[in-house]
């Protein structure tokens, strides 16, 4: 199984993602005023297509520690956020039946980690 840990952060407007298979840390800045919400959902977008790229055909499963994006993408939150929805839209169709989103607390969210770093 193949971890996958996600974060997104206002401070710097970035996004990270840590790739345990491959032993690889990404960082990116995103531009603009975004949210942390937005942020955190472009972590997602951005672990999303980097699986479909290099894990395809894994079994992938992607921690994040935002619980919003989580219980969101997992249906069991409703999206009320017009600015959310467009990413949440890009996400769900992004998911796989092999990808699986789960909640981790942010004391062991090794993205959040870097982002705090």
């Amino acid at each position: 199984m193949v971890k996958i840990y996600i974060d997104g952060g206002t401070r710097g407007s970035r996004i990270c993602l840590v790739d345990k298979e491959e032993d690889k840390i990404i960082v990116k800045t995103r531009g603009g005023k975004l949210t942390n919400n937005e942020l955190e959902y472009l972590a997602l977008l951005y672990a999303l297509e980097y699986c479909g790229n290099r894990h395809n055909d894994d079994h992938v499963e992607i921690f994040s520690d935002s619980k919003l994006v989580v219980n969101q993408i997992n249906g069991k939150w409703r999206v009320t956020t017009e600015t959310l929805k467009p990413l949440y839209e890009k996400c769900s169709i992004k998911m796989r039946d092999n990808y699986i989103l789960k909640w981790i607390s942010r004391d062991y969210n090794l993205a959040g980690h870097i982002l705090e770093g």
